[in-house]
């Protein structure tokens, strides 16, 4: 996070924009048509400091040249973040409507790398190929805008649906796995010092057995979220707070 200093106890936090493909010597920045027009909603003006950001990890201090249709920055050369911890996917099962969006925000604010969507025997909503590319740009920007709220520099990726024997295959055999399911008994056990979590929700309706078999075999443990059925959208951020608490996360100092 990047901060003014104004005052010996006060700081002013800089506006984050989400800029893919910073040059990494710094200089003119031209603002692409969205982050031109946040910028106009925002108010900025000219000579005003602000914080670019490339998805990637690596953020830059940059100054507000011109603030008209087309917004140009003069940016500091960028810098990479540390990075802090194991690499987290998340494997979702697609949920219904505007859901969806959700998730991905949550993920994004509770530091998922990757969101792996999955298409399970229960999962309702079946993406029209002519149309899933659409809807993953509209989810990629919805990463970006909950990368910049919550000022984390990387942005998640979102990948298509796929079967879940296909995620399971794409999986590294270092890697730990997790399947939150409804009714489970146990608490996640996760090895604090892991270097990649893969964390599984399934649809409303639960995994289905032969899948549940698959993850298992897979080196998946069977986690539970408490006693109560949650919603898919409650469940993803309580079981990312839950692996990010197994992580450490919450404990480092930002």
């Amino acid at each position: 996070m990047v901060r003014l200093r104004v005052e010996a106890r006060r700081a002013v936090t800089l506006r984050r924009l989400y800029v893919p493909g910073l040059p990494n010597e710094g200089g003119a920045v031209v603002l692409g048509e969205a982050t031109s027009r946040h910028v106009r909603v925002l108010r900025l003006r000219a000579g005003q400091s602000v914080v670019l950001f490339d998805g990637k990890g690596r953020a830059a201090t940059a100054r507000l040249e011109s603030v008209a249709d087309e917004v140009v920055c003069v940016a500091e050369p960028p810098v990479a973040s540390a990075r802090r911890r194991a690499r987290v996917v998340l494997m979702l099962a697609v949920p219904k409507g505007s859901k969806l969006d959700d998730c991905v925000r949550a993920a994004t604010e509770l530091g998922v790398d990757e969101v792996a969507l999955m298409q399970t025997e229960r999962t309702v909503p079946r993406l029209d190929p002519m149309r899933a590319r659409t809807r993953l740009d509209r989810l990629t920007r919805i990463a970006g805008e909950a990368a910049g709220q919550c000022e984390r520099d990387d942005v998640p990726i979102v990948h298509a649906p796929r079967p879940v024997a296909s995620w399971l295959e794409q999986m590294p055999e270092s890697a730990e796995g997790v399947l939150f399911a409804a009714r489970a008994q146990d608490a996640a056990a996760l090895e604090p010092d892991a270097e990649q979590v893969w964390c599984a929700i399934g649809p409303e309706g639960g995994f289905a057995e032969h899948e549940i078999l698959l993850f298992e075999r897979s080196g998946f443990s069977v986690a539970s979220l408490g006693t109560r059925i949650l919603r898919v959208e409650t469940a993803v951020p309580a079981a990312l707070a839950i692996v990010g608490d197994r992580l450490g996360d919450f404990r480092q100092a930002r």
